[in-house]
């Protein structure tokens, strides 16, 4: 069997964390290293996550999370946020950006510039938002695959209170929107789920040939 496969046949939503158990640094830096190589649209990245160490406030976010254990117990909790909102300046930022890293000339990049302004420019806000939370859950799946390989748990959740997450972390004062809620760290040994079988559709369910 391919690492992969046997990565992701490993992995499980993880509902009852070892909260003795705590990530090593090293780990951690890898997992941060991958969700900054994360793909997205245009390349534009209209993320950010954080980390809560913060013992108190992950009480505080207990209960605005249906008082879910994980949340406390698990050995790092991640918030992936999304822009509220994305306009020109963060394409010109983006844009200079390119240009310092692989040291070319503005006219190589001015039509690629020009094409994301005028996409953004006909959005909504609405719309933006829509488009910058959809991002968060292509980094959901590096994170999950991330942690997998190096054999850390890890729970996808979309249950909490979104509203009250900003309003408790400022969130919308710095152009943010909690998306998802990923706690992070190692399944404790009474947790049954672990040992269930994993259900999913068969290939022939779930792929179409043309």
């Amino acid at each position: 069997m391919h690492d992969i496969i046997r990565d992701l046949n490993w992995r499980y939503a993880t509902k009852k964390y070892d909260s003795s158990k705590k990530i090593k640094k090293n780990d951690l830096e890898i997992i941060k290293e991958s969700l900054r190589l994360v793909p997205s649209s245009y390349g534009l990245q209209p993320l950010k996550f954080i980390i809560v160490n913060s013992t108190e406030l992950r009480e505080k976010l207990k209960p605005i999370s249906y008082n879910q254990s994980q949340i406390t117990d698990a050995s790092h909790l991640i918030i992936i946020c999304s822009y509220i909102n994305i306009n020109t300046s963060h394409v010109d930022d983006y844009l200079s950006s390119i240009l310092r890293t692989r040291d070319i000339a503005i006219n190589e990049i001015e039509a690629f510039g020009n094409s994301m302004k005028t996409t953004i420019d006909k959005m909504k806000n609405e719309e933006k938002y829509k488009w910058n939370k959809n991002q968060a859950y292509i980094a959901l799946g590096q994170l999950i695959h991330t942690c997998a390989s190096l054999r850390i748990d890890a729970t996808p959740m979309e249950g909490f209170n979104a509203k009250e997450y900003d309003k408790l972390l400022n969130l919308s004062d710095q152009n943010l929107s909690a998306s998802l809620v990923v706690p992070i760290g190692y399944r404790h040994k009474e947790d049954k789920v672990q040992f269930a079988k994993k259900v999913r559709k068969s290939q022939d369910d779930l792929f179409i040939t043309l």
